[in-house]
């Protein structure tokens, strides 16, 4: 490492299954534009796919380069042309993983809903929300300003005019 002209070492402990990598952390916290991190697998830094394009994001940002003993062909160096090539594909393959969970969670919440065990997120102002009854009464009696309404009941305006609509 001396001969590379590596100046901190980070080495993390934390296993494959952990959620939490605060060598890595620290790591990222402490980069300086011009550095240089190398790490002898990549998989000891980048968790998942989405991981390795928001670290590689990060780093670029912050004028950092990244080396990996074991993956020869990371190189984001500015002499390598298919650094925008390898970023666009990382870049789809995270944004085609958003949107397989965002399809399975929409999946699941349907068959829930035929199942009878989902019924939507549980409403903020039901009918018995006194702040919200307090809020319907002060706007009926026409005294206050909707915004002077909102002040005193901390209901939100758009919340006040929904409620309304829907008792009238």
């Amino acid at each position: 490492m001396e001969a590379m002209g590596i100046d901190d070492y980070y080495h993390e402990y934390a296993s494959g299954v952990s959620q939490s990598y605060p060598e890595r952390e620290r790591l990222l916290q402490n980069i300086e534009a011009g550095d240089e991190i190398h790490v002898t697998k990549l998989s000891k830094l980048i968790r998942s796919t989405e991981d390795l394009l928001d670290v590689i994001l990060h780093l670029r940002e912050k004028d950092v380069l990244l080396y990996s003993l074991a993956e020869s062909w990371l190189d984001f160096s500015e002499n390598n042309p298919y650094n925008g090539y390898f970023l666009s594909i990382i870049g789809k393959i995270k944004q085609f993983s958003g949107n397989i969970r965002l399809m399975r969670r929409q999946e699941g919440m349907e068959a829930a809903k035929h199942e009878g065990k989902y019924q939507g997120r549980k409403k903020t102002y039901d009918s018995d929300h006194p702040g919200m009854n307090h809020a319907v009464e002060l706007y009926r009696e026409g005294r206050h300003t909707v915004k002077h309404i909102c002040e005193i009941t901390q209901i939100s305006r758009t919340s006040l005019y929904r409620e309304l609509k829907r008792r009238n």
